[in-house]
């Protein structure tokens, strides 16, 4: 079994090398690369496994907050960079890393964990649910018509540095009434949504960023890449989305006629869109429109009553549930009350209604959103 144990600064350059390496990639050496590392990542919640001075495993951690049904959120950590080196696999390595990862979790007062699986079968084990789904989305917008936004609304491009300012507001306005939805941090807007290194764009352009305005104020924006595909004089080019913010369903409908009419690209693709997406109703060819279903946001319940309480309910009611935690060992039994939409949970000995693992309850918990 190698060392495993949270890094030190000065192991932050091996670390940062091990993760590309664990996902069968080449890190890309860019000016400034172990710096922006640092500022994303928290040295003392993540994990390396080491043998010598090679890292042969690697487990980060964020820090997010969740936004929740009724329109609250509640503090997550978040699981990026799980890798281990095909030499070490099915030896404990990641069964010790994530008890040190979901541990520490608790002792910081996080009633849960999430992450985006790499492969859906890894973290049932672990006691991590479902709890939302997306769709790969590609509409061929030359087949395809889509409603228009009001005539009033006008969509301006803008740059990076205008983006710093305009974006977040909008996002973190839009986040606050989807469940799922993650916080961004100063650092994570910085890094990983307004960066655009070369090898980040995998043969499309640099990032385009596109804002609808209506009376003169921002209620939208899309973030996108143009890929060039020509065959012979025809052009069949595709915008490749990364997301689209929309304060209303008026901007979201702008936004998408303009992507469907950006001249030599007449595809466009959303790897993550929610998959209650209105586009799917709306659009007038829907037979045309691919879709194609996965996972996306798992969450670990870690804090039962704190979890159950901090989100609200549609319905009133009671219900005793008992829940299993094989890994963890976070289980019993609770009985849930729910009044006027807002929950008390206590633990109980009272006999239960129901019976599910905590794996099932982080699968509920959310309302299986479509983040």
């Amino acid at each position: 079994m190698p060392d495993i144990r949270f890094i030190t600064d000065d192991e932050v350059p091996a670390f940062h090398q091990a993760i590309p390496f664990g996902f069968g990639d080449d890190l890309t050496v860019e000016e400034g690369s172990n710096e922006r590392f640092r500022d994303l990542f928290n040295n003392n919640t993540c994990i390396g496994a080491f043998e010598g001075n090679r890292v042969v495993a690697t487990f980060g951690s964020f820090d997010f907050d969740v936004s929740l049904p009724g329109g609250g959120a509640l503090a997550m950590s978040g699981s990026p960079v799980v890798t281990v080196e095909s030499t070490h696999r099915r030896q404990g390595v990641l069964t010790t890393m994530m008890r040190m990862h979901l541990d520490q979790a608790i002792e910081r007062g996080q009633p849960v964990a999430g992450l985006w699986a790499s492969e859906t079968p890894i973290y049932g084990r672990f006691g991590y649910g479902q709890a939302a789904h997306s769709i790969d989305l590609t509409v061929p917008t030359d087949r395809v018509t889509l409603p228009a936004g009001p005539a009033s609304d006008t969509v301006r491009l803008i740059d990076a540095d205008d983006a710093f300012d305009v974006l977040p507001p909008i996002y973190d306005e839009v986040r606050r009434t989807i469940p799922g939805m993650l916080s961004r941090s100063e650092a994570w807007w910085k890094h990983r949504r307004l960066r655009d290194a070369e090898s980040m764009r995998e043969g499309a352009s640099s990032r385009r960023i596109a804002v609808a305005y209506r009376d003169g104020e921002p209620v939208g924006y899309v973030a996108y890449r143009q890929k060039e595909k020509w065959e012979g004089m025809i052009s069949d080019g595709t915008v490749e989305v990364i997301e689209v913010i929309p304060l209303d369903e008026n901007a979201r409908r702008t936004l998408w006629r303009y992507l469907a009419s950006i001249d030599l690209f007449p595809n466009v693709h959303w790897w993550d869109a929610p998959a209650d997406y209105p586009l799917l109703v709306e659009a007038d060819n829907i037979r045309r429109v691919t879709t194609k279903p996965f996972d996306s946001l798992w969450l670990r319940i870690l804090d039962i009553p704190t979890t159950l309480t901090a989100r609200t309910y549609e319905a009133d009611g009671a219900i005793t549930m008992h829940i299993t935690d094989d890994y963890l060992g976070k289980g019993g039994t609770f009985r849930l009350d729910i009044t006027d939409g807002t929950a008390t949970c206590t633990e109980t000995t009272d006999a239960p209604d129901v019976t599910l693992s905590i794996a099932d309850l982080g699968a509920l918990y959310l309302g299986r959103p479509a983040a």
